[in-house]
């Protein structure tokens, strides 16, 4: 996990990270196989 006390530009980065992973992903949403690997990832 990350240090808590972070410098505003690496938060400003992480937060553009988080957005962008949310677009792929809803993007993505109905991609079956991705489905089945996300689930698999899930179970482990």
């Amino acid at each position: 996990m990350g240090d808590a006390k972070t410098d505003h530009d690496s938060h400003r980065e992480q937060a553009s990270m988080n957005r962008r992973y949310i677009i792929w992903r809803n993007r993505n949403a109905q991609d079956r196989a991705l489905q089945e690997l996300i689930n698999r990832a899930n179970v482990a």
